[in-house]
């Protein structure tokens, strides 16, 4: 197998998984219903639940009117945890919003924007 193959179009748009390899690759799905998609809509949900629960222990735990500052640099470490795992699933989801609408309503807006932008510029 050679290395200067390019890279087949796939069929079907891809959804990238809240996991990955145990080589630490990411992993892909076509988009769809099926039972993949689910779980990775499941685990996106706990991420994000998990990722609420330790910003608000965190936030607690700072609040305490004892707190030393090793308590807050460990409620600081809790809520960078929290928002780094909060990013990785809003980057999953917005992989998996279309860039250009091609059809319904959100193209008709699009286009309705687009026309406004250009009346104010020229």
């Amino acid at each position: 197998m050679t290395d200067n193959v390019p890279p087949v179009p796939l069929p079907v748009p891809m959804r990238r998984l809240p996991w990955t390899t145990p080589e630490g690759l990411p992993c892909y799905v076509p988009q769809g219903a099926g039972l993949i998609n689910q779980l990775g809509d499941t685990v996106e949900a706990e991420i994000i639940s998990a990722a609420l629960n330790d910003g608000a222990g965190a936030l607690l735990d700072a609040e305490q009117p004892n707190a030393t500052k090793e308590d807050l640099r460990q409620a600081v470490r809790r809520i960078a945890h929290a928002l780094d795992d909060a990013v990785k699933v809003a980057e999953l989801r917005a992989e998996r919003i279309p860039t250009e609408p091609t059809t319904g309503d959100a193209l008709l807006l699009t286009e309705a924007l687009r026309a406004s932008i250009a009346r104010r510029t020229s």
